[in-house]
């Protein structure tokens, strides 16, 4: 979802900022699709982190019924789809009639009901050479995000295939959505194989690029709960399998 006249802050003036991530400590068993389990040293919250690298093909997006998507639930959005080890749009957003409609998906709760502080991390697929000439097209986190029929709530930080970045929140309806503040130099341009990570605790978002924090919103506390997630904004006349989230993580903080 394309945010209008959002301006990142000068880099200079907010170099401070940038500091290395603290990552949370995985749970004792991740879930790996495709079955089994990775085990780690060290036992925090309950709720676990979700691991993928999109190994099936899918449309839409299921994993076995672990992901809730934007068309067959939400009804008035799209789903994500999913090849060539990859996620990214099914369609080019705006063939309903409204440029909002992303291609959205968020955890199933019967998976596990994911912690109010939360985070979500994917790693940028991008074609080589694809830029779209005077098209926009973004890939987004989502955080603390529910879908249902006609309504789609959460935090969203997106990232354009031009360097485009903002930190939203959806307040439910189609095309209903509200900009928040961000301070910091954002992440720039995106090229295949950048980790992008958006974490919420209380009512801020910060987000890494590469394990550098790269800005933080300004505090928001309407959403107090909901599920990560992964979305997708191709619009005019780029291709929705050229630029997606090859790797996504999620969990608690």
């Amino acid at each position: 979802m394309r945010r209008r006249d959002f301006i990142l802050g000068s880099a200079g003036a907010l170099a401070p900022l940038l500091v290395r991530a603290q990552r949370p400590c995985p749970p004792p068993e991740s879930a790996v699709v495709g079955g089994g389990s990775t085990s780690t040293a060290c036992r925090p919250a309950a709720g676990g982190n979700y691991v993928t690298d999109f190994p099936l093909v899918e449309n839409p997006l299921s994993e076995g019924g672990r992901w809730i998507c934007g068309k067959a639930v939400g009804l008035d959005w799209n789903n994500p789809q999913t090849a060539f080890g990859r996620a990214f749009a099914s369609v080019r957003s705006g063939a309903s009639g409204s440029r909002y409609d992303d291609s959205i998906a968020h955890l199933n709760r019967s998976l596990a009901v994911f912690q109010p502080n939360q985070f979500a991390q994917g790693t940028v697929y991008r074609a080589a050479g694809y830029s779209p000439a005077g098209s926009k097209h973004e890939v987004e986190l989502l955080l603390r995000f529910e879908i249902t029929a006609h309504n789609a709530r959460g935090y969203e930080v997106l990232w354009g295939h031009d360097g485009d970045f903002a930190v939203v929140r959806w307040n439910g309806p189609l095309g209903d959505y509200t900009t928040l503040g961000f301070e910091g130099p954002g992440p720039g341009a995106p090229v295949d194989g950048d980790v992008l990570r958006a974490e919420i605790s209380g009512g801020v978002i910060k987000v890494y690029k590469n394990d550098w924090m790269v800005g933080a919103s300004s505090p928001n506390t309407t959403w107090a709960e909901g599920q990560p997630g992964v979305g997708f904004w191709p619009v005019d006349a780029s291709t929705p399998a050229n630029y997606g989230w090859k790797h996504f993580e999620a969990g608690n903080l």
